[in-house]
């Protein structure tokens, strides 16, 4: 079904008497519908697919309270425990669409007059030139070739240096630090000469980064902590004044927030850059925290082309999350990313796992630039994403407010969420196979969103949906092929994938 015109809905606050009422009459409601739905009548209509994806999709059609949607959440994740056979899309085929940690050095960083630094374009890859790795021009290069080496390079580097790490395992039991900042023409860089060359293996340690203008990129890191599943907390903490960080071209693993992004001593590190890395858990991690990029009140962070996977909790029921901007920033971009929240056969293991959040878990006022938390992210844009497999929504929109969220593809997933307030968005040119949902006050502004079932991802669609007007802030897809005036919903201007862009490492 497409949203053919413009929706704008406020959700309403029931109160607890209501909830109790209707929270009795809705597990007669979803028993009897899950009943209904799985004994048969999908075999009657000839509908293939298994017992989850029926129910999911047939209660995103049904008109009843918003406050339904938790039982159905743990009506599906009852069945898919019962019924393991309901198909993740396979990882091979997301494998194909060029995100994450590419097998060759991306091209020279560049940035804006402003002092920002640009997202590289997928267009501007070129595998043929996998074998001729650049060398960033600087100053001075300083190859090392251990761990102490590396911590004396990260310490004393200047701008315009470059710290080259010989090809081998480096282990960090403690701070990587830094003691200067680099400039826009002449950033300090950390790096591999080309990916797959170097492993740094975490044991206690972190990269604590506090200065502006550095580059991280080529690096595989890996947590080596804990017996039990236990994580390491960072591969990167990013704090403070660092502002304009770079973070690009990295495999990130085994822990339980890759990447955390916050204010320091009254200053917060903004406009960074997080493009092309993988990140994911090798297994399920006894950690009640875990999401590999975790934002708290930076503003203008670009978070665009990674490969984001696995990320569950072996035991904990609180939420993790894929990639989150919360703690009252501004302007932040996620895009052309691929977010699969569970990779071989997990999407029934118990607990909560989201997609992309504005707003995540919420914040406490002293770790917002205001002191107050008014708003957990204003002007975020969420656009050109891939979602899938994730057992609750696949976008959240928690306290935020004036966010666009446009030309997403969000499949296997309960769809797309705002909640509480302030909580507004405009909602815009998406492809879901569950519902679309504002709650507890929430102001959503729904227009041509498409309604598709999983099966048609990502080989291409059976029938093509009308075309849209593009929406203003969309100018590329999720291949970074430019989008014309009118184009297909979701994250695809056309069918077929990016057999265009190199495939991932």
């Amino acid at each position: 079904m497409l949203d053919t015109e413009s929706q704008s809905v406020t959700m309403p606050r029931t109160s607890k008497h209501a909830r109790n009422q209707w929270l009795t009459l809705s597990r007669l409601y979803a028993l009897l519908a899950a009943a209904a739905v799985s004994a048969g009548i999908c075999g009657a209509a000839g509908i293939q697919s298994e017992p989850p994806s029926v129910i999911r999709n047939a209660w995103a059609q049904v008109d009843a309270p918003q406050r339904f949607e938790r039982l159905a959440h743990s009506l599906s994740l009852s069945v898919h425990r019962h019924w393991g056979s309901d198909r993740v899309v396979p990882a091979e085929a997301l494998s194909q669409l060029g995100k994450g940690q590419q097998a060759f050095s991306l091209p020279t960083q560049i940035y804006a007059e402003d002092g920002r630094p640009q997202p590289t374009p997928p267009a501007a890859l070129n595998h043929k030139q996998a074998t001729q790795q650049r060398l960033a021009s600087s100053s001075r290069t300083q190859v090392v070739h251990d761990g102490a080496a590396l911590q004396r390079a990260t310490l004393n580097a200047q701008a315009g240096d470059t710290i080259l790490l010989a090809p081998g395992i480096y282990v960090l039991r403690s701070r990587l630090s830094q003691s200067q900042d680099g400039r826009p023409d002449a950033p300090i860089t950390v790096r591999a000469h080309r990916p797959g060359d170097v492993r740094l293996q975490m044991s206690g340690g972190t990269i604590h980064q506090t200065h502006a203008y550095w580059i991280y990129e080529n690096l595989t890191i890996e947590g080596h902590c804990g017996p039990r599943g236990q994580p390491c907390e960072h591969a990167f903490h990013i704090v403070g004044a660092a502002r304009h960080v770079v973070i690009r071209n990295n495999l990130i693993r085994n822990f339980s927030a890759h990447i955390k992004v916050n204010g320091e001593n009254g200053q917060f590190p903004d406009g960074g850059l997080f493009q092309f890395n993988t990140l994911s858990n090798d297994t399920a991690l006894a950690s009640d925290i875990l999401t590999p990029f975790d934002l708290v009140g930076a503003s203008h962070w670009v978070v665009a082309d990674n490969q984001v996977s696995h990320f569950i909790k072996a035991s904990s029921h609180y939420p993790s999350y894929g990639l989150f901007m919360k703690g009252g920033g501004a302007g932040g971009r996620i895009e052309r990313n691929l977010v699969m929240c569970a990779i071989g056969g997990d999407v029934s293991h118990g607990g909560s796992r989201v997609g992309i959040s504005l707003g995540g878990g919420l914040t406490g006022p002293r770790f917002c630039p205001d002191g107050l938390c008014l708003f957990e992210h204003k002007d975020g844009v969420i656009r050109n994403n891939v979602i899938v497999d994730c057992n609750d929504v696949g976008i959240d929109n928690n306290r935020a407010t004036q966010s666009v969220i446009a030309h997403n593809t969000v499949i296997r997933t309960l769809g797309i969420g705002l909640r509480a307030t302030p909580s507004d968005a405009t909602v815009y040119g998406n492809v879901v196979d569950g519902p679309i949902q504002a709650r507890q006050g929430s102001t959503i502004k729904l227009d041509h969103n498409h309604r598709s079932d999983a099966r048609q991802f990502p080989s291409g669609w059976q029938s093509p949906p009308a075309r849209i007007p593009t929406h203003s802030l969309v100018s590329d897809d999720f291949c970074g092929r430019p989008r014309p005036a009118t184009t297909l919903p979701g994250a695809f201007h056309q069918a077929g994938g990016c057999q265009d862009v190199t495939p991932a490492q």
